[in-house]
């Protein structure tokens, strides 16, 4: 899962990056803050990707705790 928001995050930075390159090619103001916006929800969008990522990767690192300090049962022979 991680690989794939990793994917998610780099194709919301490529298309920020690509409003952003419109918006400075633009004379229109209109246009231009158009596709200044549109730049800035990209970036909010992968910015919540990394924070999934974030999150995910805390749950793994507790869980993988978790697993390794659970005490085990007493051995009977």
């Amino acid at each position: 899962m991680l690989q794939r928001l990793g994917d998610h995050i780099k194709n919301c930075m490529d298309h920020a990056a690509q409003a952003e390159a419109i918006a400075a090619r633009s004379s229109d103001p209109q246009v231009k803050a158009e596709y200044l916006e549109m730049a800035q929800r990209w970036t909010q969008l992968a910015r919540s990707y990394q924070f999934v990522e974030s999150l995910e990767r805390f749950l793994l690192d507790a869980d993988r705790a978790r697993r390794e300090f659970q005490p085990r049962p007493p051995e009977t022979t």
